[in-house]
């Protein structure tokens, strides 16, 4: 009786635990279910619902709308949101709707490596695009804005995936491969990203038919390379086809439908960046809190027209009569960022002074991320297509003293000119609200040109004066025993890049010094 007793005991006390176990876990689970009424799902949008898209959309547009792809030369094309299979999802600061599209015939835009696989009329089910209207609204800005993104897959992932489709302006496969390519609503191409193995790889921009004037390299460059993709449209026609009767009683004649698929190709160009940098990658959620979030950036409600007031600043100082708007509104909001910095809104001011209503010329090349030819009237700045306003900063740097400085004192202190840039820039960089934690800091830690940069941080401060319990003779003996080995030892050769040893320590920091005057 003992025994059934004790018993007894243990399944009251194990029932006793397994209801409080219970109640815990009943109690967390209704802990989550308010927490996550206050936290905004992936999938379900606060401000841009599908109906409240819808309703901007029709509003700025009109239902269906005519576009095409291929610029001049494709045939137009009518499509239409598809409204019933509309997608929400948000993330940082941007909330997306998206909609498959609806058009009459066949579209369908391979790259050159499929092209070759197939040809029109042949059976192949891995034959396909996903294509989405897209629009995006900033919660910061209460903009909203609506474009074409378009998923170009390669060959291999065509044919070894299934799942195109669930690729979306937020999220792509883990194993996607092959391009995403932007288009404005009247189908002027924005640009595009190359995904390898789901990891962006390069950035996809208009073919560049310029080559930029051949110089040395300051610092890494973008390889790029021309890619094209062939589009294929079909275009159909009535024909009047005998199919009875005679001369006698009268021929008879049936109305056929036919169809064919016209090609039209397009080139791009395809940049990764080699050396310095990293590639961006589109996971990083501080991407998503930058006003211009990658791809689909352009806007067609409010277009950029040639000639126009758009990009003042940059046109105050630069010049290209051939630069896409595109790239003129990129290199507009470098500047922008440039301005918000003390010592860079002294920068442009007085590149613009030197200037006194001329202009640099300004190109994004093909084949070097930036550099600063000094060429007299054709003197100006080559920019590669990914550029961050910190390279264009440098530069910039290397402008202003050249208007300071004969072309032969120029020259014959490249290695000093170089050193006050870098170390300007590094000192812009570092102020920049995202630079904890990023990229730019991580180089600056690992690259040896950039750690002997920084490091002279400990004898000059931000306006280019020596630091208390510092000296003149310090500074000089770190630039000739350190900072120049360093550079002629990576990347900077001492017969292209001379070191002028007659300059005094703080003469090399002398534009610095009128920069930052009143800052």
């Amino acid at each position: 009786m003992k025994n059934i007793g004790k018993c007894k005991k243990w399944r009251i006390l194990a029932c006793i635990g397994i209801l409080c176990m219970l109640f815990a876990c009943a109690d967390h689970m209704l802990q989550d279910d308010e927490r996550s009424t206050t936290r905004r799902s992936k999938n379900k949008n606060r401000e841009l619902t599908s109906s409240a898209a819808k309703e901007w959309f029709e509003s700025n547009y009109a239902p269906v709308v005519t576009t095409r792809t291929s610029g001049g030369e494709g045939k137009e094309l009518a499509i239409k949101p598809y409204w019933d299979k509309a997608k929400e999802s948000n993330r940082g600061r941007f909330e997306v709707v998206e909609t498959p599209t609806l058009s009459k015939g066949m579209h369908i835009i391979l790259d050159e490596e499929t092209t070759k696989h197939w040809q029109p009329g042949m059976k192949a089910d891995y034959i396909r695009n996903t294509t989405k209207m897209v629009v995006l609204k900033d919660l910061v800005t209460n903009k909203t804005r609506s474009f074409i993104m378009v998923f170009v897959g390669s060959y291999d992932y065509l044919t070894r995936s299934r799942n195109m489709g669930r690729n979306s302006y937020l999220y792509r496969e883990p194993d996607y491969d092959g391009m995403v390519l932007y288009y404005a609503i009247n189908g002027t191409f924005i640009n595009g990203w190359r995904y390898s193995n789901g990891k962006l790889v390069g950035y996809i921009s208009p073919s560049y038919n310029e080559q930029g004037e051949s110089s040395a390299q300051t610092r890494g460059y973008y390889d790029c390379h021309d890619v094209y993709t062939t589009e294929y449209r079909q275009d159909c026609h009535d024909e009047y086809e005998l199919v009875g009767g005679d001369m006698e009683t009268g021929l008879i004649y049936d109305i056929v439908n036919y169809c064919d698929y016209i090609p039209y190709t397009t080139s791009y160009q395809d940049c990764h960046y080699v050396e310095d940098s990293t590639s961006d990658n589109d996971d990083d959620d501080n991407w998503w809190n930058n006003p211009y979030p990658p791809g689909g950036a352009g806007n067609e409600t409010n277009p950029v027209k040639p000639g126009s007031n758009n990009s003042p600043k940059a046109k105050k100082i630069f010049r290209n009569s051939n630069m896409t708007e595109a790239n003129w509104k990129v290199l507009e909001k470098m500047l922008d960022k440039i301005l918000a910095d003390c010592m860079g809104e002294a920068l442009y001011n007085g590149l613009a002074n030197f200037l006194n209503g001329q202009t640099l010329t300004i190109q994004f090349s093909n084949g070097s991320d930036g550099l600063f030819s000094g060429n007299g009237a054709t003197a100006g700045i080559t920019l590669g297509s990914q550029m961050e306003s910190n390279q264009l900063f440098h530069e910039m740097m290397h402008a202003y003293r050249a208007y300071q400085e004969t072309l032969s004192s120029y020259k014959g202190s490249n290695m000093n000119g170089e050193i006050e840039a870098w170390y300007a820039q590094y000192l812009y960089t570092s102020r920049l609200p995202e630079y904890p934690g990023s990229k730019w800091e991580e180089r600056d830690n690992t690259d040896p040109r950039r750690v002997a940069i920084k490091n002279l941080t400990n004898i000059i401060d931000n306006k280019g004066n020596i630091r208390s319990g510092a000296s003149v003779g310090e500074l000089e003996l770190e630039i000739a025993n350190t900072v120049v080995p360093t550079f002629h030892e990576n990347y900077y050769p001492a017969d292209k890049y001379p070191f002028d040893y007659d300059r005094p320590g703080l003469e090399n920091f002398t534009n610095l010094k009128k920069l930052t005057i009143n800052c």
